[in-house]
């Protein structure tokens, strides 16, 4: 709703400024940050009136319809950060401070009993247990954790790799795991560990300069893995390591960062009789989580006997990769080999995605079929 750049324009369309202005309602504020507070060349905008009931309800429309058309059973996607308020989507409108005292400088942003209302469009129109779509937001509120969907939110820190902005007293992870005063003044509770059941992620503060420092060897890159050891993210973007040409200067970083964070499972080791014992074959598959991160969503993992290119016997295991967590995990189940003919087979894992009960995630093993299950070895019959 206000996407600040070097230029006077307004990012609502023309027709909700004239509806909101012939119902005598304010359409909002008209800025021009000359403190430098938001970078030189983002310092132009329109801050809409937040309080309006006209754009709230616009706003609302324009969620479900957005929900309706890619939140479906097959729907590629997986989560959805909460935006619409501030500059950039980003829950604010700093500074509100301007040169000469003047508040609400760029623009007023709305206390939480309106602040809610457009988040809650969000929940209300994608927060469906059927289709799994995860939200996530970037301030720490009291809707993140109770509301009406009873579902906890992830959270996203857009200033990720800038240490102040990260955990002084100010920063985004002190706030999550503490709480805070926000910047008008209202206190908002902490979000602690949120990342045990839904997903963290972000982006690199600064721009391409700020993410090149945070990905460069020595106190630039330090700083990073800490972060991501403590706020265990997922992913990070859009201003990420995906907009850096493959194989720059940067990319042995890149590699590490990407292994760390998120999930990074490794097939461990395997138990299971090499031969036939009776009518099962009964499999325990040890896996190592050396990311930071679970998987976030409850796909299955099953094992699987091959022959000549085709799955033969198939067994889904009790696994729960919601909770595989950093470390070892284990993966057991029992095939039913008794209309199996004599001869010997390949032992295979897979993650499989509902939507096609294909594999869908890769382990970090060789020996991957290219169908994208893993072989764990041979048994005979």
């Amino acid at each position: 709703l206000d996407s600040p750049s070097g230029m006077p324009h307004r990012d609502i369309p023309d027709w909700l400024y004239n509806d909101m202005a012939s119902l005598g309602q304010s359409p909002g504020k008209a800025y021009q940050d000359e403190t430098g507070g938001m970078g030189a060349g983002n310092n132009t905008g329109f801050s809409p009136n937040y309080s309006s009931d006209y754009l709230i309800a616009r706003h609302k429309l324009a969620i479900e319809a957005i929900a309706e058309h890619y939140d479906t059973a097959d729907s590629p996607i997986a989560f959805v950060q909460i935006g619409s308020l501030g500059h950039w989507a980003e829950f604010h409108t700093w500074p509100y401070i301007g040169p000469n005292g003047e508040s609400n400088y760029t623009g007023a942003f709305p206390p939480n009993p309106i602040s809610n209302q457009y988040i809650q469009h969000y929940i209300d129109a994608f927060a469906d247990q059927e289709h799994h779509t995860q939200l996530l937001i970037r301030r720490s509120v009291e809707l993140a954790k109770n509301n009406n969907k009873g579902l906890i939110l992830g959270m996203y820190n857009d200033v990720f790799g800038d240490q102040p902005s990260f955990d002084s007293e100010w920063g985004w992870y002190t706030g999550t795991q503490n709480g805070y005063w926000d910047d008008i003044g209202q206190q908002q509770p902490n979000h602690a560990n949120f990342w045990d059941t839904r997903v963290s992620g972000g982006e690199f503060y600064g721009g391409a300069y700020g993410m090149n420092a945070a990905l460069t060897t020595g106190s630039g890159f330090n700083e990073t893995l800490r972060q991501t050891e403590l706020s265990k993210p997922s992913w990070l973007g859009p201003n990420s390591p995906a907009s850096l040409a493959l194989g720059n200067p940067l990319q042995g970083n890149m590699d590490t960062l990407k292994k760390r964070m998120g999930y990074h499972f490794v097939v461990n080791k395997a138990a299971y009789p090499q031969v036939n014992t009776g009518d099962t074959l009964d499999v325990s598959i040890v896996v190592e989580n050396k990311g930071v991160q679970h998987f976030p969503f409850h796909w299955p993992v099953e094992v699987q006997l091959r022959s000549g290119g085709h799955i033969v016997a198939r067994q889904s295991t009790s696994a729960d990769l919601r909770t595989w967590r950093t470390g070892l995990h284990t993966a057991s189940g029992s095939i039913s080999t008794n209309a199996l003919p004599h001869g010997t087979y390949e032992l295979a894992i897979a993650i499989l995605n509902p939507s096609t009960n294909q594999p869908g995630v890769d382990f970090a093993n060789t020996e991957r079929f290219s169908d994208g299950a893993y072989k764990i070895g041979t048994w005979t019959k």
